[in-house]
């Protein structure tokens, strides 16, 4: 991307800095840490690692351009919202391939609801790719203006769990970030572009997406569940009233946080546990209680069921 569109693609609240001759360094203006590294790999061919730590919704470009985005994230949860206000989920180690050529299929805008989120994207403006390249990775068996035609990008996003075949190269770029050279980043899109190539779309997840009127009920639940970890709110007093069932609330308080309401709250007041009980000097009884364990042994069986240790021997040890 040249810097125009890199204005474009990033958005009004991001400074574009060049610490590298290899990279730039994208700061998001946010209330905590929004950061992109891109390397410009070939004409028209980007490399782009994110790394979030924020709740900030994000404006997402809409170019109308034939942008090929072929994305990866190894942590967090990415929430994307399009124009028919519909919302969707990625989720840790899955993987998507999407093209911005139908502004329907492009997201609005994104966030992040666990309030952190790292990925990897691989952004092919086919418009701005030169004939060299195309030489070039044609010689490998790649075709770059046709790649992702049969997978019906132009109707909907291609998402799966990572296959093996392209897990091993995501690993290997997460690791290399900031420390090898654009020959190195260069060899990894090829293999990325290989298996892509390989890819079937009957393989593909069938996205589940959601209104915003739902996800803002099971949002505001799930904070009203943290927000008082000493007192259990039976989840029928959120959807009373609601145009929504039950089961849908169950299925998308699963589809954003990964868990169901119930695990999810046990595993978030465990690890609450955790960080009091390495920091400060409260009895187990006195946590116990304030997290809504009126019997100490249930909350030592609680904590021993997602840390695999009782919270005595985790004190100790920590």
């Amino acid at each position: 991307m040249d810097s125009a569109d890199k204005d474009k693609w990033y958005g009004k609240n991001a400074i574009i800095l060049k610490p590298s001759n290899i990279y730039n360094l994208i700061e998001y203006e946010c209330d905590g840490e929004g950061r992109c590294m891109d390397y410009i790999l070939f004409p028209g061919i980007d490399l782009v690692f994110m790394d979030f730590n924020c709740t900030d919704t994000f404006c997402e470009p809409v170019p109308n351009k034939d942008i090929l985005d072929i994305r990866h994230y190894k942590q967090g949860r990415v929430e994307f919202e399009f124009q028919n206000n519909k919302v969707f989920h990625m989720r840790e180690d899955e993987f998507c391939i999407n093209t911005f050529s139908n502004i329907l299929s492009s997201p609005a805008s994104y966030s992040f609801p666990f309030g952190c989120c790292s990925g990897v994207s691989f952004v092919i403006d086919r418009e701005k790719i030169d004939n060299n390249t195309i030489q070039q990775t044609n010689a490998y068996g790649i075709d770059l203006k046709n790649i992702g035609k049969d997978l019906g990008l132009d109707i909907h996003w291609y998402i799966s769990k990572t296959p093996q075949s392209l897990l091993h190269i995501f690993s290997e770029l997460y690791e290399a970030k900031g420390k090898e050279s654009l020959e190195y980043f260069r060899i990894k899109l090829l293999e990325v572009l290989y298996h892509v190539q390989k890819l079937r779309s009957e393989d593909r997840y069938v996205e589940r997406y959601y209104s915003r009127e739902h996800i803002e009920i099971v949002k505001y639940a799930r904070k009203c569940l943290v927000e008082n970890l000493d007192t259990k709110i039976p989840l029928e007093e959120f959807v009373a009233g609601e145009n929504i069932s039950m089961v849908t609330f169950q299925t998308i308080f699963k589809q954003i946080y990964g868990d169901s309401p119930y695990a999810h709250l046990k595993k978030y007041k465990m690890n609450c546990a955790a960080v009091r009980l390495r920091e400060q000097k409260e009895s187990i009884s006195q946590i116990a209680v304030s997290l809504g364990y009126s019997n100490p042994s249930k909350f030592s069986k609680a904590f021993q069921d997602v840390y695999g240790i009782l919270p005595k021997d985790y004190r100790q040890q920590n």
